[in-house]
């Protein structure tokens, strides 16, 4: 996860804000404007931001039904000043997953103990080791320390060596804390992409996440929730394909392990690593496509997370898009228990669509007649109308899209029913 602003300069800003006042005034009327609303059935959303606000706005945004989370820097060292920082210790690319830090353990049990549970447990874990296994066999030093001769064995090794930098942190916890669920940001099954998909087709894509699974299969068993990254980075209509694509492919790779949970961890900014863009907020129609496009492409919830107050000049307060998301929340929760207890029809791959520029229509099936129905395109412009054709079971119905907003509707006997 990225932070835009230092440490010292969040201090700065919360002091100047305090002293004039401005902060609280953003804040509360923000929060004013931002209704209670409720999931049902196994859907949730969850809020993890941090701002410097002492727990507030977190104390806020459960008040109006966010969920809580408990998020670790599972490898930093903030007692000691990172001298002991895992990550930076071994630094990018490191090929010897055999050779831990001695202090590994010590670092990463007194990080759990520093932090006990108030909702999910997230572990962030970005380690940037050296996924090439052949590149690694190439080091005598790392042979060496596998104690293994031959290329194939070592292969698979290596992968199941790496995977327990990230799963002794998942096992830890729960021997800790009786009860906690955990999940895992950092590797996902199909870990977050938007170059590797635009354009590609399926034997592509696998082919450019093969590792993925290769190190996941090893840490799957340890986490209760699996996480889908679909922060965004372009203000253009790929991003909706991006979200759709990416939370669908990690769905589609978890089905088969069992019946636990996928949240999109979402952000109300663009990514930093788009300088033209970095920090601005989203522009309103990607902050609804955000909040409810993840429900019909397999996720049970999303995340909102951020790092707030983070003012440069001429950017706009903290939360201005966040009334936005939680309206277009309200939206999936009127309809929350039904899309709980359906079946999520993905009849072509959010990858195929994306390269034909067609919309994104997906259905969730409830009964024999009745469906739930979400719909976007956002290569038509904003002033645009189209009809489309949906189908739920033996009925038809025409579904309006206007411009690049979010069609949320329930298609039954009765007809159809936009919300």
């Amino acid at each position: 996860m990225h932070r835009l602003i230092s440490a010292l300069s969040l201090l700065a800003f919360i002091s100047v804000a305090s002293d004039s006042g401005v902060a609280q005034e953003a804040t509360d009327l923000d929060w004013n404007h931002i209704p209670h609303l409720s999931m049902g059935g196994d859907l949730r959303f969850f809020w993890n931001v941090a701002d410097g606000s002492k727990g507030d706005t977190a104390r806020n945004a459960q008040a109006r039904g966010f969920g809580p989370v408990t998020l670790v820097g599972t490898y930093a060292d903030y007692p000691g000043g990172q001298r002991e920082n895992i990550s930076t210790t071994i630094g990018a690319g490191y090929d010897n997953p055999w050779g831990k830090p001695p202090f590994f353990e010590r670092i990463v049990r007194r990080n759990i103990d520093l932090t006990p549970p108030n909702g999910i447990y997230v572990h962030d874990i970005e380690l940037p080791f050296e996924e090439d296994a052949q590149r690694a066999w190439q080091k005598p030093a790392v042979r060496s320390a596998s104690g293994i001769t031959s290329q194939g064995d070592f292969e698979e090794a290596y992968f199941r060596k790496w995977a327990e930098w990230f799963w002794l942190p998942l096992q830890w916890t729960k021997e800790r804390y009786r009860g906690v669920r955990v999940g895992l940001y950092g590797p996902q099954p199909f870990r977050r992409d938007f170059w590797g998909i635009a354009g590609k087709n399926a034997e592509q894509i696998d082919g450019t996440h093969k590792s993925d699974w290769r190190l996941w299969k090893y840490i799957d068993q340890y986490v209760d929730f699996y996480i889908a990254s679909i922060y965004v980075f372009y203000d253009n209509p790929d991003s909706v394909f991006y979200m759709a694509a990416n939370i669908e492919e990690n769905y589609l790779r978890t089905l088969r392990m069992g019946d636990r949970p996928l949240y999109a961890y979402t952000w109300l900014r663009f990514h930093n690593s788009n300088e033209k863009l970095e920090g601005k907020e989203l522009p309103s129609w990607l902050v609804e496509a955000m909040a409810i496009v993840p429900y019909f492409s397999g996720a049970k919830g999303v995340v909102l997370w951020g790092w707030e107050p983070q003012l440069k000049t001429g950017m706009q307060l903290p939360y201005q898009q966040l009334p936005q998301f939680v309206r277009s929340l309200r939206r999936v929760s009127a309809l929350s228990e039904k899309i709980s207890r359906g079946r999520l029809l993905i009849d072509r791959p959010a990858q195929t669509l994306w390269k034909a520029h067609q919309p994104l229509i997906r259905t969730v099936v409830i009964g024999k007649n009745e469906c739930v129905i979400m719909a976007i395109d956002p290569w038509q412009q904003d002033n645009a109308r189209m009809t489309h054709s949906v189908r739920c079971g033996e009925i038809n119905a025409p579904i309006v899209i206007e411009g690049r907003q979010t069609t949320l509707a329930l298609l039954n006997k009765q007809g159809l029913q936009t919300y």
